[in-house]
């Protein structure tokens, strides 16, 4: 599985009960998806990813999930992993037409509507009120572009390039 490309899902945050539920806190727009019981999601713990089948999921309220998995049966087996990180493997095939993953976002060169480059795309934050595009410049400078629709015009990814329309004030 070396060449494959993971994609985090979640963090694990605490047990809840005494069965092997945990407190996530997701990342993922697909939850319905990722969490889906029989899936398999990989946990990153020391310097490896091992395998895990969903066993249950649900909502726990507007920011948190809770996950059961077969191979972490209870509290025991849920607490050495606390604070690591869910992930799933990149699959196209569930993205509609003209859908990409966010890091495939990563290393694009942004360019302004006036055909200025700004620079490239380094890391995509994901905030709770939006996604942003950390962008670093020809001078070394972190630059963030709200991933709106009012400012983000296209995205190519056959040629990297993603036309952003700046207002005065954002660079």
């Amino acid at each position: 599985m070396e060449n494959n490309e993971y994609l985090k899902v979640c963090t694990l945050l605490k047990p809840v009960g005494l069965n092997g539920e945990v407190k996530v806190f997701s990342t993922t727009t697909f939850k319905s998806l990722r969490y889906k019981k029989g899936n398999t999601l990989f946990l990153f713990y020391d310097n490896s990813y091992i395998p895990l089948t969903i066993k249950n999921y649900r909502k726990k309220d507007e920011k948190f999930d809770v996950l059961s998995f077969n191979e972490l049966p209870s509290i025991n087996d849920v607490e050495k992993y606390l604070n690591c990180d869910l992930f799933a493997l990149k699959d196209y095939s569930i993205l509609n037409k003209d859908e990409y993953f966010y890091s495939d976002l990563l290393d694009c060169t942004v360019i302004n509507q006036d055909d200025v480059e700004i620079g490239k795309v380094i890391k995509i934050e994901e905030f709770p009120s939006q996604i942003t595009l950390k962008i670093k410049n020809s001078q070394n400078k972190d630059i963030y572009i709200p991933f709106l629709d009012v400012f983000i015009k296209d995205v190519n990814l056959d040629k990297k390039i993603i036309l952003v329309n700046t207002i005065e004030g954002m660079i």
